[in-house]
């Protein structure tokens, strides 16, 4: 347990809060009330909640376009609820809809929702009789729950909804577990229709459920990777109680940052309770989502017990980029737009061509080179820590040419990324695959069917990435040799396939294997001389949490080479 932890829950309480919680969801104990006042118990420690708000205060002004969280239940993870609301701190919101499991079966319709004000421990709470009023005439898919008395899904988070939004109406709507995929779309429509920018949709939900640690870890990382597609209806992958404890929870808050707020979702915790209690035994997991409009200012958000690193596409620094990166305005608009985004995480990206003191004599200008006097200098700037050299013009020039990229690029700080060999960087391993002939020397040996078990034979402890250089020119999604590779990397145990070549990006996550493997077929151009509708840009981040699980995130970008050459001729 962190020191923080030991600050909000001693371990008298961690103990009591972790025996309740194993026997708790999604089984009916035959003292299920005493189980509940228990729980309820649990949410009136104003101590334990102050402590965690303390402990999880953002060093910085979170930004002010958070539209949705996604919180646990459990005291026991107090400090990760505390997150999420504070997550959302600099919005203005008049109204917070809570949206939470039915623990106890106490319900006759597929969902309830509370009529009234609350008391927690930190004061009372304002309804929303309007709301409330306008959701139950919704029918029969809505009942009366007053204030969800003994609902630890919603009295959990009440005290940190009500210390940070002191002056917002709360509303809460609790999900059966026997409601079905037709309730969780109707409801969705139904709350669709009356919310907007005024409301913060807090999701309270745990995750996995009595499973050992190892297996925890397995149904958390495919609860990621569908989260982190953004897709509502991806979320009938997940199964109840193993991957989480409410689907209809779930899928709701997709479906209303979807088609409400046009939100991105973002992954910032991702524990288990045995990283509060340890021991032997079954688990519970705990996951903290943050929605987001704004994809570029959200990459500031970052917490200490995860990694965040950028991964850009095909970049040049040479030919039609070498004046603007001579003149030091249009050199700074680069540098200020991809640094605005990995708000100075590392960034790993696709490096296309040969880094030399010199053209060499007699090249052609089809051959891809950059001069390592202007290509340090950026590389620095933006904070690049790697670049793949797995690409058809990184042999632009030949083995000699290669080999004295990779020496400038060491001597820069930069680790050259090669084709086929794994790259341990730190908390992840990088395996750069190149599926594209040079057009003036082949590499050796390129045959892609025989590189796809050349993978499968690589030793590398989870989680491993493939940096993979594929698909058609100008093409943002994969074809059939991408999708066959994709089916092959989810049997050899790869967690993520990042892709580049194409100059197009595709701006989504996809899922394989029911979450098992994430995948973006193409960030496009991060920085190439290139113009027109038929080439975009991104960058992915990737998050590392400490139990090894991984969250891919899109991050659009303008094209760097259209918005450097306006800033050069406007002078």
């Amino acid at each position: 347990m962190n020191l923080a932890m030991q600050k909000i829950l001693p371990d008298w309480r961690a103990a009591k809060a972790i025996v309740l919680m194993l026997g708790l969801l999604f089984c009916q104990p035959t003292n299920a009330f005493d189980t509940a006042g228990r729980f309820m118990e649990e949410t009136r420690d104003l101590a334990a909640i102050e402590g965690a708000l303390g402990a999880e205060m953002p060093a910085t002004p979170p930004p002010s376009v958070i539209t949705g969280v996604t919180v646990p239940h459990h005291m026991l993870a107090a400090d990760l609820i505390a997150r999420g609301i504070l997550a959302a701190s600099s919005g203005s919101y008049s109204r917070v809809l809570i949206i939470a499991p039915d623990h106890f079966r106490v319900l006759d319709t597929p969902f309830g929702v509370t009529t009234s004000g609350f008391e927690p421990v930190t004061g009372s709470v304002k309804g929303d009789a309007a709301l409330s009023a306008a959701i139950l005439q919704a029918g029969k898919l809505f009942s009366d729950i007053g204030t969800a008395e003994g609902e630890h899904g919603v009295h959990s988070v009440l005290p940190f909804v009500h210390k940070v939004f002191p002056d917002a109406a709360v509303v809460a709507v609790t999900a059966a577990s026997s409601s079905t995929i037709e309730d969780w779309r109707e409801a969705s429509t139904v709350l669709a229709s009356l919310i907007g920018p005024e409301t913060l949709v807090v999701q309270s939900t745990d995750y996995s459920h009595h499973l050992p640690r190892f297996r925890a870890v397995l149904r958390d990382q495919e609860t990621l990777s569908v989260i982190s597609s953004g897709e509502p209806e991806a979320s009938r992958m997940l199964n109840q109680p193993s991957h989480l404890d409410s689907s209809a929870a779930q899928y709701i808050q997709m479906y209303l940052q979807k088609h409400v707020y046009g939100a991105k979702p973002l992954i910032v915790g991702n524990r288990n309770s045995a990283d509060y209690v340890p021991g032997e035994g079954t688990t519970t997991s705990y996951v903290v989502t943050l929605f987001t409009t704004d994809a570029a200012a959200a990459g500031a958000i970052r917490y200490p017990d995860q990694t965040v690193v950028f991964f850009g596409g095909d970049t040049l620094l040479g030919r039609g980029i070498t004046g603007l990166l001579q003149d030091q305005m249009s050199r700074s608009s680069i540098v200020e737009a991809i640094r605005s985004r990995t708000h100075g995480a590392p960034l790993v990206l696709n490096l296309e061509g040969v880094v030399l003191e010199e053209r060499p004599a007699g090249s052609r200008a089809t051959q891809l080179f950059m001069t390592e006097r202007l290509s340090r200098p950026i590389l620095a700037e933006l904070g690049v820590t790697a670049a793949s050299l797995a690409n058809n013009h990184a042999w632009d020039f030949g083995a000699e040419g290669l080999e004295r990229s990779k020496r400038v690029l060491r001597t820069a700080g930069v680790v050259p990324l090669l084709h086929g060999e794994v790259t341990d960087m730190g908390t992840f391993r990088l395996l750069p695959l190149t599926f594209k002939r040079s057009f003036f020397h082949d590499h050796p040996a390129i045959d892609n069917h025989k590189q796809l078990a050349a993978a499968c034979s690589v030793e590398a402890e989870p989680p491993l990435i493939v940096f993979a250089h594929w698909g058609g020119n100008y093409t943002s999604s994969s074809g059939p040799f991408e999708n066959e590779a994709l089916s092959t990397f989810v049997d050899c145990g790869v967690g993520a396939v990042i892709g580049a070549h194409s100059h197009n990006a595709s701006n989504e996550v996809e899922i394989a294997a029911g979450g098992a493997l994430q995948s973006v077929f193409s960030l496009g151009n991060l920085l190439f001389d290139q113009r027109g509708g038929s080439v975009s840009s991104m960058m992915a981040e990737l998050r590392v949490f400490q139990q090894g699980t991984i969250a891919l995130r899109p991050v659009p970008m303008p094209n760097l080479y259209d918005g450097a050459l306006g800033v050069l001729r406007t002078r």
